[in-house]
């Protein structure tokens, strides 16, 4: 059984310039698609090698579809998946989620696979190695570079639903994934609050939605570069210079 406090360790990115996902041959189906994520939604994380291996195997053939398809909300339902998320700007960069069982008191894991277009509308797609279920895309301020926020939550157990502030820039056909926004890493993740970023200020507040504080969170708040003050309730950041600084 895996930990059921595993999704507290989503801190941090797993790949760096993500376009180079080996390509399935030959292309998968739409309706071998939803065979296999009906198959992986029914089943349990680390139930068994063969179940592992369809996971991993199904992430690589969605990867593949994507490459090929623009896929809308209900094709996406069509697929075994959902589309949680998207940019209305140019490169369209979409999220698309899908669910397993953790087999522990974490419940479902959420898996995001993230698509987009490059200038000449050619179209990429990419598993990032994040455990989240993303629902809100914001496109960042930033001259000549295009930044997006990814904002999602997972329940970790029972103490403890995470929510996940995760940046990643476009560069054409290449998805980056290694940028230092909160301190030395591109996300942030906290127990028990509450995201919102002020477009119009690109400030993202976070704000407690518990009495009770995990411990780690300090932890982690430290080890990024930011501080709650004493018996503060909220955490204030504002994006400057390419990161997310701490303003309150």
């Amino acid at each position: 059984m895996k930990k059921t406090v595993c999704c507290l360790m989503l801190l941090g990115c797993l790949a760096t310039k993500a376009t180079a996902q080996q390509a399935i041959s030959p292309a998968p189906t739409a309706a071998e698609l939803k065979k296999n994520f009906t198959i992986i939604e029914g089943g349990t994380e680390g139930e068994s090698d063969d179940f592992d291996k369809l996971t991993t195997t199904t992430a690589r053939q969605l990867v593949t579809y994507l490459k090929a398809h623009e896929v809308s909300a209900t094709g996406a339902k069509s697929l075994g998946v959902e589309l949680s998320a998207e940019a209305a700007d140019a490169a369209h960069l979409k999220v698309f989620t899908y669910a397993l069982s953790s087999g522990g008191t974490r419940g479902t894991i959420h898996k995001p696979v993230l698509q987009w277009k490059n200038a000449v509308g050619q179209l990429f797609a990419y598993a990032v190695g994040e455990e989240c279920a993303f629902y809100e895309i914001h496109p960042l301020a930033s001259p000549g570079r295009a930044l997006y926020l990814l904002l999602g939550m997972e329940k970790g157990d029972g103490q403890c639903d995470v929510s996940q502030a995760y940046v990643v820039e476009l560069k054409g056909n290449y998805l980056l994934t290694d940028n230092a926004f909160f301190g030395k890493s591109s996300s942030l993740s906290l127990c028990n609050v509450d995201m919102k970023l002020d477009a119009s200020r690109q400030v993202l507040r976070i704000d407690q939605t518990r009495n009770k504080e995990i411990s780690d969170d300090e932890l982690r708040l430290k080890d990024q570069g930011y501080r709650r003050k004493p018996k503060a309730k909220s955490l204030v950041l504002k994006l400057s210079g390419g990161r997310f600084i701490q303003s309150q």
